[in-house]
């Protein structure tokens, strides 16, 4: 079997360095160094590129055939174009139009990332980020997830290249962005260790960038892995790192405090949780210039910004903490307020109101806010999701609605 140490010989016989030989085969001068260290594997592809640039090597006859493992860092022509069309039909299926930017990155270039990276790439990768959201946000799924980790895939790829300074910040926000969505979405199909990893890559490469808001919300995201993991202390201890930053905005301090009170909650420090839900609501009374619309960024006008989060973010807390009248009108509040791209939060908002109005005993209520819950998530793919329908479930049942319980439940097995 031919070895990395093997590669860099050859590839040294030919007087060519790893940057020279990268830009020949369409490789990162970054992997190629993996590969030739031996901390990355020599695949049947990447041999046949290196013959391809630098004459004979020793046979591979007896190589596994893995080609995958290339195809995973590098992709091909035909790759991207795969990811293209399933990325076309993701969006549609959501109603989102790609731009000018989305297909460039994904129909118009190939595996090989340009010589010098300019603003035209970074707007690639942010459009994908952007679609990836959209996505994820709507339906969940895996869909979501293939499309951005394709993207992220070569966007990494780029960091290896020469660009300008304010270029790499830039990037280094739009890489975050992309991590963090395709981590929250990985975490949404119950995948919490793997989530972790991309979540944890997503606030090293926010770090790049100059994105406070966006460092934070992937420690938000990190934190909500850690209490599911069973370390919600841990989340509150995240959430106290990520507010240290005086440059975080109002909306998103609120985000944060209405998360970290519910990690609060989970550990059983009711008064923290409300100390928090206090300071939530605190810090958007506090009143500072809204900026414009422009000025903030895509990600937060749909997330953070977006109408009726911070009462669904605030609600959820507030019936987790066991606060019954505030949590119903927040709740109320954010799905009346929801647009139609926010489906999955819409979701948990109503399956906490169905519970709320069974503890209040609006039979009634209860029974079509829980009937419409499970029909609005027929075609939602989300671990949450299914566990929130599950907690409405026993809600209902608590409180003496057996037939409802078991109409819902053959609703979710359907």
């Amino acid at each position: 079997m031919t070895s990395g140490a093997e590669l860099r010989a050859a590839r040294k016989r030919a007087g060519l360095s790893l940057g020279q030989l990268g830009e020949r085969i369409g490789v990162s001068a970054g992997h190629l160094s993996r590969v030739e260290r031996g901390t990355r594997e020599v695949t049947p592809a990447l041999l046949h590129r290196y013959e391809q640039a630098v004459g004979a090597l020793p046979d591979p006859a007896g190589m596994p055939e893995t080609p995958d493992a290339d195809t995973a860092e590098m992709g091909t022509v035909d790759d991207m174009k795969r990811r293209g069309l399933l990325s076309v039909i993701a969006a549609a299926s959501v109603g989102v139009a790609g731009g000018e930017p989305l297909s460039r990155l994904l129909d118009g270039l190939s595996a090989r990332p340009p010589s010098r990276v300019g603003l035209s790439e970074v707007e690639a990768v942010e459009a994908a980020a952007d679609l990836a959201m959209r996505m994820d946000l709507s339906k969940g799924g895996g869909a979501a997830v293939a499309m951005a980790r394709g993207t992220l895939e070569w966007a990494v790829m780029l960091r290896d290249q020469p660009m300008a300074t304010p270029t790499r910040e830039r990037l280094g926000s739009a890489i975050g962005l992309l991590a963090d969505r395709l981590g929250w979405a990985t975490y949404d199909q119950g995948q919490l260790e793997q989530a972790t990893r991309l979540l944890t890559f997503a606030l090293d490469s926010a770090a790049r960038g100059a994105d406070r808001d966006l460092r934070a919300h992937a420690m938000l995201d990190l934190s909500v892995v850690c209490a599911d993991l069973g370390r919600p202390r841990d989340g509150v201890e995240i959430l106290r790192l990520a507010l240290g930053d005086e440059r975080v905005s109002s909306a998103e301090r609120a985000n944060v405090h209405a998360v970290a009170a519910r990690h609060c909650a989970t550990a059983g420090d009711r008064v923290a949780g409300l100390r928090h839900i206090a300071l939530a609501e605190e810090a958007l009374a506090r009143g500072e210039p809204v900026p414009a619309h422009d000025a903030v960024p895509a990600w937060a006008r749909h997330i953070t910004v977006s109408p009726g989060h911070h009462d669904s973010a605030i609600g959820l807390a507030l019936f987790q903490l066991g606060d019954d009248r505030r949590a119903r009108e927040r709740l109320t509040s954010a799905v009346d307020r929801f647009g139609p791209t926010r489906t999955r939060t819409g979701l948990r908002c109503q399956t906490r109101l169905a519970v709320l109005r069974a503890r209040e005993g609006d039979r009634e209520g209860a029974a079509d806010q829980a009937r419409r819950a499970v029909w609005l998530a027929a075609d939602v793919r989300s671990m949450r999701v299914t566990k929130d329908l599950h907690m409405m479930i026993a809600g209902v049942l608590e409180c003496g609605m057996i037939d409802l319980a078991r109409e819902l439940s053959s609703g979710i097995r359907a």
